[in-house]
């Protein structure tokens, strides 16, 4: 059996077959006898090319699947790294001096235009719930008809895995454009309960929700869902809300996750030394 058959048959994820084959070409035709000292001295080479440890995980995850492959045809007896794990943190720090300013933020949904006029409205409702309810695209996923209460101008966003659920109020200027996008609606011929739906009527998967608002847009224009949420978060620390009113508005299960978002002490210096250095 061919490797790319073996990995048709027992993987869906894509790509693994670049991976092992960049891993087998570094280790120039020894890479089938290799042992764990070879591997870990490729993972060494990798980090020093500056990679997310996110994506050497991968690296190793692909490595691992190229020997369980050898052992299946045949060709080893042992797997050299089965067991190995890396230990690379995430820096999950917040850049807050890298996120939207209000006026930014404001400009991304007074200035948005849609590829497809249909769906103006449809899409300036998704930009609204990111930026004044700090919504995940995986939250918006899930909204269903019944989640929206237009009445009372407020909005019921579910439980997910990371976020727990809350009801949040509508803005002003949101009421009439949710009206308007119900009201259109209609025309995609709905075979769903969820708010959001694609032109075809169907609900949307968190990963075609970033795809949609930028349809068209140069990648310099992109719009990003996760660094609007950020943005929204920061600014309301900022302002000096409650951290406890902050995290229940945007949903964190813990208060640690919030903080994350406050102004550190040296952006807080560098801010100053921006402001007030008599050379600028």
């Amino acid at each position: 059996m061919k490797l790319e058959q073996y990995l048709e048959e027992h993987y869906k994820t894509k790509g693994l077959h670049n991976i092992i084959k960049r891993y087998t070409n570094h280790q120039n035709q020894t890479a089938e006898t290799a042992g764990l000292t070879e591997i870990l001295a490729y993972i060494n080479h990798l980090r020093k090319q500056g990679l997310h440890p996110k994506t050497l995980r991968n690296h190793l995850f692909a490595i691992k699947i190229y020997y369980n492959y050898l052992e299946s045809i045949g060709k080893r007896s042992d797997h050299p790294c089965r067991k190995l794990t890396l230990k690379d943190q995430v820096d999950r720090s917040i850049a807050t001096e890298k996120l939207y300013s209000k006026d930014e933020l404001e400009a991304l949904l007074v200035n948005y235009q849609s590829k497809d006029k249909r769906l103006l409205h449809r899409n300036k409702v998704l930009i609204s719930l990111m930026i004044h309810q700090a919504l995940q695209v995986q939250e918006i996923s899930q909204l269903q008809l019944t989640d929206i209460d237009l009445e009372n101008a407020q909005i019921y966003v579910s439980k997910t895995t990371k976020n727990n659920a809350r009801t949040l109020p509508l803005k002003a200027n949101q009421i009439l454009l949710f009206q308007r996008y119900l009201e259109e609606r209609t025309q995609f011929n709905p075979t769903t309960t969820h708010f959001i739906i694609s032109k075809y009527g169907t609900d949307l998967k968190p990963h075609g929700i970033c795809r949609l608002i930028n349809e068209g847009k140069a990648k310099e224009d992109r719009i990003h869902p996760l660094k609007i949420r950020q943005s929204v978060i920061a600014l309301l620390l900022k302002s000096g809300n409650n951290l406890r009113l902050v995290q229940t508005f945007c949903g964190h299960k813990s208060s640690s996750s919030t903080e994350a978002y406050k102004q550190t002490d040296l952006e807080k210096l560098q801010l100053a030394v921006n402001n007030f250095h008599p050379i600028k």
